[in-house]
C-alpha cells in the first residue's frame, strides 16, 4: 500500500493518524474493555445488533477478535465445543464436527485461511465478516480439500525439508473478495439461512 502513495499522500496519512491516534486509543481502550460483554450484549440482551458486534470488534487485534467471533458463532449456533484431544475441529452440532476459520478487516481485503488441518476428520465454516456482517461458507471435508488443491495451499510452518515426512503439516490460503474463486465460493458455498440444514436434508 505505501509504495503506491506519493509523497503528498504519505504526508497527509501520516498528518491523520497523528491528528487522530488518541481518538484511536480511546476506541481501542473502550472495546477492550467491553470485549467479553460483546456476545451477551448481541445474543441474549439485544442491545447491539449482530452488524455492530463485527463493526466493534473490528478494531481489537487479529488475535483477539478471531477467538471472539468463533465464541459468537458457537453461541448463535447452540453449537458445542470440542475438546483438542479430539482432533476433530472446534465443535460440533446435530452429530457433525466442524473447523471455525474467520477472516476479516484485512488490507489485502482477501479472506485468509489459517492453520488448516486436512487430517482432522471434520467440515468447515468460513466466515469472511465486514461491515455488513459475516458472509458464511460451509464446506464438507471433500470440498477443503479441492479447494486446498485450487487455490494452492502453502504448508503456514517450517521448511521444505522439516516438513518431509511431516504427517500433519497446517496449510494456509487466501480468497481475494471480488475475484472469480469468490463468486465461486458465493456460488456454491455460501448460506444464508440455516447454516446446518445439510444435517436435515
Amino acid at each position: 500500500m505505501l509504495n503506491a502513495m506519493n509523497g503528498k499522500a504519505l504526508n497527509e496519512t501520516i498528518s491523520f493518524i497523528l491528528e487522530n491516534i488518541d481518538s484511536s486509543r480511546i476506541v481501542m481502550d473502550s472495546v477492550a474493555s467491553i470485549r467479553d460483554k460483546l456476545i451477551d450484549l448481541t445474543i441474549e440482551e439485544q442491545v447491539i445488533s449482530e452488524q455492530d458486534f463485527y463493526k466493534i470488534s473490528s478494531v481489537l487485534s487479529t488475535q483477539s477478535r478471531s477467538p471472539l467471533w468463533e465464541n459468537y458463532f458457537i453461541k448463535k449456533h447452540d453449537c458445542e465445543r470440542v475438546s483438542k484431544n479430539e482432533d476433530r475441529g472446534d465443535f460440533k452440532k446435530n452429530g457433525r464436527y466442524y473447523e471455525y476459520k474467520s477472516s476479516g478487516y484485512n488490507l489485502d481485503n482477501s479472506v485468509n485461511m489459517l492453520q488448516i488441518r486436512p487430517w482432522q476428520d471434520c467440515d468447515y465454516i468460513i466466515q469472511s465478516v465486514s461491515d455488513d456482517g459475516a458472509t458464511t461458507f460451509v464446506l464438507t471435508h471433500a470440498e477443503m480439500m479441492l479447494e486446498m488443491k485450487k487455490l494452492k495451499a502453502s504448508p503456514a510452518h517450517g521448511t521444505r525439508k522439516a516438513l518431509e515426512d511431516n504427517k500433519t503439516i497446517e496449510y494456509m490460503m487466501a480468497v481475494k473478495r471480488g475475484s472469480a474463486d469468490w463468486d465461486r465460493w458465493i456460488n456454491n458455498y455460501r448460506k444464508e439461512d440455516d447454516i446446518f440444514d445439510r444435517e436435515t436434508k
